[in-house]
């Protein structure tokens, strides 16, 4: 039943449903909590809030990420002739923002009806992103299966934008993603150096990285990949396992496909099961990777009277 739960004078979790599904939302984090189809949740993470404060640097389990997902190489970037150095923790680059991610603070629950929740959250400058920035999300279900998550973002000064969510999807709700079969309308994806900065846009035919015709995750490369795939036309990937097909779209032109290799978690996941590795596999749609640097990659930046705007979905059926 849709309604607010009240975790503690911090945090609640909003309860959205429509038809057959349902969605739990945290307002810490804005964190995707569960996505369930008659009664099959098919998000990562724990029963209960408690150990989700303890991931929020590690495994980011449901988070909104930003103002910046993904990697910034050398944890730093030039913008209109100011060096920008940026937290370094992810070896010598920057990862999801480091401390200053959204993923790690409290959003305000704005308006709530039974099928969506708008959040939102302003964060002061820091960590090496230029302005104050001021970030809404809205989750929406709809009755066919459809959670639809919409971003904004703006600022005060001029600052690369790049939001994403971190939920992990298992569709059978525990054991290996590996046996998974995944299909991405992605002609190329981005080469990568030691540190999976990008180098550039590779072909993906001949390639494990070939997915437009389908392929089970743990067939290639021992089902390991944490790599941006450029979208084709459609800018759509399916997951399929155990009865159930998640369909993700967006207006995006890549996705981070994290088949969670390194995957952890001292306290057990939903239902007693462990959080190891290949437990989920996150599809975080996005611009490319460290595009600061990269002036041929795609991104997009908020300035004053500017924002970033973006809508990913996630469509959620039996088979």
């Amino acid at each position: 039943m849709a309604g607010i739960r009240k975790i503690d004078d911090k945090v609640s979790e909003a309860i959205i449903t429509a038809g057959d599904y349902s969605a739990g939302i945290y307002t810490f984090g804005a964190i995707l909590h569960s996505f369930s189809c008659g009664g099959r949740d098919v998000v990562v993470g724990y029963d209960d809030f408690a150990p989700y404060p303890d991931t929020v640097h590690t495994t980011y389990l449901g988070e909104v990420i930003g103002p910046f997902a993904n990697r910034i190489g050398g944890a730093s970037f030039t913008l209109d002739g100011r060096v920008c150095a940026l937290e370094r923790n992810d070896g010598a680059n920057s990862l999801h923002s480091g401390s200053i991610n959204f993923g790690a603070r409290f959003w305000r629950m704005d308006s709530m009806d039974g099928s969506s929740v708008r959040l939102s959250l302003d964060v002061p400058e820091g960590g090496g992103f230029p302005g104050n920035h001021h970030a809404e999300v809205i989750y929406a279900l709809s009755e066919d299966g459809k959670l639809t998550i919409e971003y904004g973002l703006e600022s005060d000064a001029l600052c690369p934008a790049n939001m994403t969510n971190h939920a992990y999807f298992n569709l059978a709700g525990k054991g290996d993603v590996r046996n998974h079969r995944l299909t991405i309308d992605s002609p190329e994806y981005l080469c990568v150096d030691s540190g999976l900065i990008p180098t550039e846009p590779c072909p993906v035919s001949g390639t494990d990285f070939d997915f437009r015709n389908g392929a089970v995750l743990g067939d290639r490369r021992g089902g390991a990949y944490d790599h941006c795939f450029i979208f084709g036309d459609s800018r759509k990937a399916v997951l399929e396992a155990d009865g159930y097909r998640l369909t993700v779209t967006t207006d995006l032109p890549a996705m981070q496909l994290y088949t969670g290799e390194f995957l952890s978690s001292a306290a057990p996941g939903k239902r007693g099961e462990p959080i190891v590795p290949f437990s989920g596999v996150a599809m975080e749609t996005e611009f490319y990777p460290d595009f600061p640097n990269r002036p041929g990659f795609p991104g997009a930046y908020t300035a004053p009277g500017k924002a970033f705007r973006s809508t990913t979905s996630y469509h959620l059926e039996r088979i």
